[in-house]
């Protein structure tokens, strides 16, 4: 978790392979020789990144497994992305705009994540499933929201007000097609 603390604080530039490898107490060689390239040692921090979060959702859907509602999905959604590894899921897809190497990394582990949290969702919330091709529209839409929403606080104060009329929006997106209508 070193690269993705690293990445969170320093950004996608400054997680500089000697900053990684002190962080996570280890000497450089060592680093070498589990990471040979920046690149390898990004991407794997990456995949753990994106494994933790997929876990996570899960572990917070199941906890929530009481509250089968719209709202509770979209809430717990939420409840994940405001955490400070948001911060480094940001510097990675910024970075991945102009880094090659490290957009054709990340691009499959971010459609497994994508399909794991659909996964989830769709065990949760199978009406919503219904319609493979809608859900997982819809459902990129809101991840995509939020995370636009994430971003947001970088800059800007959250708005608990705004939030919450952004959340109104999704669940009545979602209960729309949970109806299965436009």
């Amino acid at each position: 978790m070193a690269t993705v603390d690293c990445v969170a604080r320093y950004g996608y530039r400054g997680a500089t392979t000697t900053r990684i490898a002190s962080r996570a107490g280890v000497s450089r060689g060592a680093q070498l020789h589990h990471f040979p390239t920046r690149a390898a040692l990004i991407s794997a921090g990456a995949e753990h990144l994106f494994a933790s979060l997929t876990s996570d959702y899960r572990d917070a859907f199941e906890s929530r497994s009481g509250r089968r509602t719209i709202r509770a999905a979209i809430e717990t959604l939420w409840s994940v992305m405001e955490g400070k590894r948001f911060v480094a899921v940001i510097e990675f897809y910024i970075a991945g705009r102009t880094d090659a190497a490290l957009k054709a990394s990340l691009a499959p582990v971010v459609e497994n994540h994508r399909a794991g949290v659909a996964r989830i969702v769709a065990r949760h919330f199978p009406d919503l499933a219904s319609d493979p091709a809608r859900f997982s529209a819809t459902l990129s839409l809101v991840l995509s929201a939020m995370l636009g929403m994430i971003s947001e606080r970088y800059v800007a104060a959250p708005d608990p007000a705004t939030e919450r009329m952004q959340f109104d929006a999704m669940e009545a997106m979602l209960s729309r097609l949970n109806r299965g209508t436009r």
